[in-house]
């Protein structure tokens, strides 16, 4: 069994630039955790998506579609924002994510956000595992959608975030036939695998990843000090964009293209 921390964010927030320390940092923490790897999911539409996994192309040896550092396995993905309001998590090669990207009429790292069917559909023989992200966050619901095409995801994720909703998300599950994982959607080394998939696969290469997901050999654990170490996080992060937007350092992001209508 891996332990994975499917749902981690290099960036303290999309609309500042990338930091190279903070994966540096966010490994560092995962290895003490006892983790075997954490999936690197920035927004797609965040400030400088590529820019991170040009970084991790120039700096790290790759194996399986993964990225090492010192025995820690650095997963590609990215999170993908619904336009009718709900994230979805992707994990791929990073030529997968690339043809993601420019899938549509406008790519999702210049703003473009899907309606949830559309990025069903269109996404429906890419070769990776869709996971619907904190699925009962206020304004991101995923119970808005059709229990028909919430079946077409891979898995559900118990968020790091998201306390007490622990038990609604495995009875949706249930109820969907979904499998469960875990994810801490942590934006600040501090929170990184509060929560955390249990990936039954002896291998740590990205379609082994990917397999086990649509698989659902899948389970979610949790690690000390949980809602401790996600409240420091989210201080922190809410203090370093106030100081940066103070100090006029903020970079805006790409504004959201939504009235853009897909070619056939």
């Amino acid at each position: 069994m891996k332990r994975i921390d499917t749902h981690t964010h290099p960036k303290i927030s999309k609309h500042l630039t990338f930091n190279p320390d903070s994966v540096t940092r966010m490994a560092r923490m995962a290895r003490r955790l006892g983790l075997d790897g954490i999936a690197l999911t920035e927004h797609f539409h965040g400030v400088g998506y590529w820019t991170i996994y040009d970084w991790l192309l120039d700096r790290y040896p790759s194996e399986g579609g993964v990225f090492w550092e010192e025995g820690l396995a650095l997963i590609p993905g990215a999170e993908v924002n619904i336009r009718q309001g709900a994230h979805v998590i992707v994990l791929g090669e990073i030529s997968e994510l690339r043809r993601l990207d420019h899938a549509f009429a406008v790519p999702l790292s210049e703003g473009y956000e899907p309606y949830f069917r559309e990025f069903l559909d269109v996404t429906e023989d890419f070769d990776v595992a869709r996971i619907g992200a904190h699925m009962f966050r206020r304004c991101k619901e995923l119970l808005k959608f059709p229990a028909a095409d919430l079946r077409r995801l891979h898995a559900l994720e118990i968020n790091g975030k998201d306390f007490g909703t622990e038990t609604m998300l495995l009875v949706q599950a249930r109820a969907l036939g979904l499998p469960v994982v875990g994810g801490s959607d942590a934006h600040h080394w501090l929170q990184v695998g509060v929560r955390h998939s249990c990936l039954h696969t002896d291998e740590l290469g990205i379609q082994a990843v990917i397999k086990t997901v649509k698989e659902g050999l899948t389970g979610y654990g949790t690690s000390p000090y949980t809602p401790l170490r996600v409240k420091t996080a989210k201080t922190v992060k809410s203090a370093t964009k106030l100081l940066r937007k103070c100090y006029g350092a903020y970079p805006q992001a790409k504004p959201r293209l939504r009235s853009v209508v897909v070619s056939s």
